[in-house]
């Protein structure tokens, strides 16, 4: 499979650049669950495993992944990717919604690409509004025309690795909860406590579906009582801290929008933190990931 050098949307929030500093974080399992899958950064990445879980409740994004995993209808998006012209019109037509369902992928793939910032994905139809055509050419390196003209060449690696994927559009605890087990690992990269997130200011939101501190509460609890192993990403927060202080806690520098600097932290459950341990110590070495095919 050749490697993956895209994402197949740009994605607020989304762990594709990131993910070469959260794989070495990952032990060793036989079961995979993303549940809030978003751009499946971090699955797009990681080795293949026995069993693969993505699932998010904003339908417009797992439309996008069925239709990938679909031979006829991925191919006929990839041309009609190619056919489509970096243009205003385009842009603009793509906030418009559409039964067919590789017509909906395209013009979410449109939205992503051709929109200013990482939550262009957004539909109108949700109450966001259209964040601004990527028209600048005056900008060293490729521009955003460049950009998309190329696009379409990566798709090709991004289906052949949701193959054999599971996708599901539910509620990510009922998800979680029925895909654990000792030998399963769930990264949960939810949508960030809106204290911690300098764009919710005003109450603009990022997501279709976003979470007040009572969703999150819930979260925390439940992942507090799986069986399997947990990697969590968020910002720094009380009630992060408070409900995860015997957990592991790792803190790495990355780039929100606007190239802002911000400290990312990733809480890593008991269980996985002695996996780690010991695939660190040799002690029961597996190969990366534990019944990895190709």
């Amino acid at each position: 499979m050749n490697a993956i050098t895209r994402p197949p949307v740009r994605w607020h929030g989304a762990k594709f650049l990131m993910s070469r500093q959260i794989l070495p974080h990952l032990p060793s399992h036989r079961l995979y669950t993303e549940v809030y899958g978003g751009g499946a950064g971090v699955l797009l990445h990681k080795p293949r495993s026995h069993a693969e879980v993505y699932n998010d409740l904003d339908e417009d994004i797992v439309n996008l992944f069925r239709v990938l995993q679909d031979t006829g209808a991925a191919a006929r998006l990839i041309e009609l990717l190619r056919l489509t012209p970096f243009a205003r019109a385009e842009f603009e037509l793509a906030y418009e919604w559409s039964p067919d369902p590789v017509e909906r992928a395209r013009r979410l793939v449109i939205r992503s690409f051709m929109g200013f910032g990482s939550n262009a994905h957004s539909s109108t139809q949700r109450g966001h509004q259209s964040t601004g055509f990527r028209s600048n050419s005056n900008r060293s390196g490729t521009t955003p025309a460049h950009d998309w003209a190329n696009l379409p060449e990566a798709y090709p690696a991004i289906v052949a690795r949701f193959r054999g994927v599971v996708i599901e559009h539910r509620d990510a605890v009922e998800v979680l909860q029925r895909h654990d087990g000792a030998r399963a690992l769930h990264y949960v990269d939810p949508p960030y406590v809106h204290d911690t997130r300098s764009m919710f200011k005003g109450g603009k939101s990022a997501y279709r579906h976003e979470m007040d501190l009572a969703a999150h509460n819930r979260l925390l609890g439940v992942l507090r009582g799986l069986a399997g192993m947990v990697v969590l990403s968020g910002y720094a927060h009380p009630l992060y801290d408070a409900a995860l202080d015997d957990w592991r806690r790792i803190e790495f520098k990355a780039y929100a929008d606007g190239a802002r600097e911000r400290v990312e932290v990733l809480w890593i459950n008991p269980a996985a933190a002695a996996a780690l341990d010991r695939e660190s110590a040799g002690i029961g070495v597996t190969p990366l990931f534990a019944g990895r095919v190709a």
